[in-house]
């Protein structure tokens, strides 16, 4: 009777390592699973520098310090240009007329270009069936150096 026993006890143990041995192999299995996702979201993360963190956050290190630089010289040359655009020409107007009653086609024209400063020239060119003439007159804070013809002040009521 001993040994009835004694084989179910062994039939019993063998039952429950056998279930223990099932489990541990599914938590296992499972375990893999998460490793393998995990791995390759490290993978992702590391660009497949093979997951050495510390190479991709050096060369990650490095790119923005290139940035950094790239972005202070772009600032230096904005700071340039804004110091400069006062005396660029950005204001403009343009008139065309017939100077001539014989001539039609409005082939005439005064162009005022001027400053932030209202800082420039007026241009006027003149067409006739023998000729073309070209005038200039100088504007500085927005008076003529000359007197202005009524297309030339039209040019220049335009450009303010």
């Amino acid at each position: 009777m001993r040994e009835l026993e004694a084989g179910k006890v062994q039939a019993l143990l063998l039952v429950t390592f056998a279930a223990l041995t099932l489990i541990a192999l599914v938590l296992i299995m499972a375990l893999s699973l998460r490793m393998r996702k995990l791995m390759s979201r490290l993978d992702a993360l590391t660009g497949g520098a093979g997951g050495d963190i510390e190479q991709t956050l050096t060369t990650h290190l490095e790119i923005v310090r290139t940035g950094e630089r790239r972005m202070e010289t772009l600032e230096q040359a904005v700071a340039i240009l804004q110091a400069q655009m006062p005396a660029c020409l950005r204001k403009t107007g343009l008139v065309r007329f017939d100077a001539f009653e014989d001539v039609g086609g409005e082939q005439s024209f005064s162009l005022a270009l001027l400053d932030f400063n209202n800082n420039g020239f007026v241009l006027s060119s003149v067409y006739s069936r023998n000729d073309v003439r070209v005038y200039s007159k100088a504007i500085r804070d927005g008076r003529a150096s000359h007197t202005l013809s009524q297309e030339e002040e039209r040019a220049l009521r335009e450009a303010n």
